[in-house]
């Protein structure tokens, strides 16, 4: 393993019997365990499987769950779910972002951990799933490297759904995946005019988390708390300054690129957030027209909108105010609202 950002090089031996084979030896692991990590990308099918399977197989015992990437596209999706009575007993620790930066290379893995990460907490006492996560990392400064927000500031912050998927769906950059080039994600896939249209749904992002009374971050600000990368004058120029930061290529072929997380996670993302804008009436002109042109852009890349999963949308009379409560007021008060089994 190497530390990209300081050339620190450590090494972890592994063998096959370090991984669970089959579902018997899963369940066994789910029955003794006392801190859960759910690492999988919030894909709609693939997440929904593993939230049911952990609600069937930890019934109602206390646990730690540590949802990764948990205020993303699926978050009132997952808030709803964890009204279940099942977990009414689990401390879950939704955090924002992977703890690290990774990319494996065969045998090799380049990673760099990050400065800060924001989390949020549903349950009796924060405490008790940051301290199980980091007794599972076995590094108690991981502990250090959080900060609690609620439910509801986590949702917003998560922007794969634009710097992954227009960049995936840029013509130039469809040639160049269909050639089998790959490029460096950020600071080869943006062109000045495609930074442009970037930086716009950026702004549009954090004004929609404005008007839900959250305070959110642009993406250079956002790189700044992360990784200490300072921004440039425009966001094209902090993208391209990220060279060294960021490794994360693009997909090697068409074939890659129509399964790739970039659009099967961040596509549900996109309508997540403009159901967002729509309930409480905010208008995101760029983000909207980016949506839009999806089904052009998918279908020079032989797919469609119904080959991709997306989360359910909002029940009808829902408005801000609904959704905050859906998301936070579990944080608050843990027992209440789950007699219903929404």
């Amino acid at each position: 393993m190497r530390n990209t950002m300081t050339g620190e090089v450590d090494r972890v031996p592994s063998l096959l019997t370090d991984f669970l084979q089959s579902d018997d030896e899963i369940s066994v692991s789910l029955a003794s365990a006392d801190c859960v990590f759910v690492t999988v990308p919030d894909i709609p099918k693939v997440r929904s499987a593993v939230v049911h399977r952990l609600l069937s197989e930890l019934g109602e015992r206390p646990v730690s769950v540590v949802m990764i990437r948990g205020g993303q596209g699926g978050a009132l999706w997952l808030a709803e779910c964890l009204a279940d009575p099942r977990a009414a007993s689990w401390e879950v620790l939704l955090v924002e972002d992977s703890l690290y930066g990774c990319r494996v290379k065969g045998s090799d893995v380049e990673y760099k951990r990050k400065d800060e990460i924001g989390a949020a907490h549903y349950g009796r006492d924060p405490r008790i799933p940051l301290e199980a996560m980091a007794h599972a990392l076995g590094d108690p400064a991981w502990l250090r490297r959080f900060t609690l927000r609620a439910p509801s500031e986590l949702i917003f912050d998560p922007l794969g759904y634009y710097i992954h998927t227009a960049v995936a769906l840029d013509a130039s950059n469809v040639v160049r995946t269909a050639r089998g080039e790959r490029y460096l994600h950020y600071s080869g896939g943006i062109d000045p005019t495609l930074g442009e249209q970037l930086n716009a749904m950026d702004v549009e992002r954090v004004a929609l988390a404005s008007a839900y009374g959250v305070k959110s971050e642009t993406f250079p600000q956002i790189l700044k708390r992360q990784y200490g990368h300072e921004p440039r004058s425009t966001f094209y120029d902090t993208m391209a300054a990220t060279h060294d930061l960021y490794r994360s290529l693009s997909p090697m072929d068409m074939d890659s690129l129509r399964l790739s997380r970039t659009l099967r996670e961040d596509i549900p993302s996109l309508f997540t957030m403009l159901e967002l804008a729509r309930v409480q009436d905010v208008p995101m002109p760029v983000t909207r027209a980016f949506a839009d042109a999806l089904p052009y852009l998918l279908d020079r890349v032989g797919l469609a909108i119904a080959d991709i999963d997306l989360y359910p949308r909002l029940a009808p009379g829902m408005d801000g105010a609904s959704v905050k409560r859906l998301l936070d007021d579990r944080a608050k008060h843990p027992a209440e609202g789950t007699d219903d089994g929404a």
